[in-house]
């Protein structure tokens, strides 16, 4: 990715900067700031120039390790024997990431709109808020255990259009996102 890129997606991207957000904090975004502004820079280097305690960075840099967002390099320090770790922001895998999380939102869309699908008649009280199965209505004789009152069929037309909806709108999303990965 090219630095000028580089350095704008986490201004100009809401999703990118709403996962990074999300891993690291508010407290933490100006270290991924930097880090965008360098190829690499040890930690020591960040805590530095932003005059941070090294054991934040470090912390920061580590989250975003776990989410395989950074990768480093370590070495040890001649004179005093610690490993000393240089850092690099890797912002091609944050639209994997993100690619990743939208899929497995898509997936569970699938599934509650199969659910939907497949439910059997199900039956509502409004005054309650109470849903129950055919079956445990048919044995209420069609009457709210709670207030008395009659149960109306339930619906899940509504629902399924939902989540039809909600499925076009991530099916865009994910088309998005993978042709600014092949635009990189």
């Amino acid at each position: 990715m090219k630095d000028a890129t580089k350095q704008t997606i986490l201004e100009t991207d809401p999703e990118v900067f709403g996962l990074v957000k999300s891993i690291i904090g508010n407290e933490g975004l100006h270290i991924i700031h930097h880090l965008l502004t360098v190829d690499k820079a040890d930690e020591f280097e960040i805590a530095k120039s932003l005059k941070e305690d090294v054991n934040f960075v470090r912390s920061v840099m580590y989250k975003m390790y776990t989410h395989k967002l950074v990768s480093y390099t370590r070495r040890r320090d001649a004179e005093k024997g610690w490993y000393i770790y240089t850092w690099k922001l890797l912002p091609d895998r944050i639209y994997d990431r993100i690619l990743n999380i939208k899929q497995k939102n898509m997936d569970r869309l699938y599934c509650q709109l199969e659910g939907e699908k497949n439910k059997e008649q199900g039956f509502h009280c409004k005054k309650c808020a109470i849903d129950l199965e055919f079956q445990k209505a048919l044995e209420l004789s069609f009457t709210c255990f709670a207030c008395g009152g009659m149960l109306e069929p339930l619906n899940n037309n509504e629902t399924i259009k939902k989540i039809d909806k909600d499925i076009d709108v991530l099916n865009n999303e994910i088309g998005l996102i993978r042709s600014k990965l092949n635009a990189q």
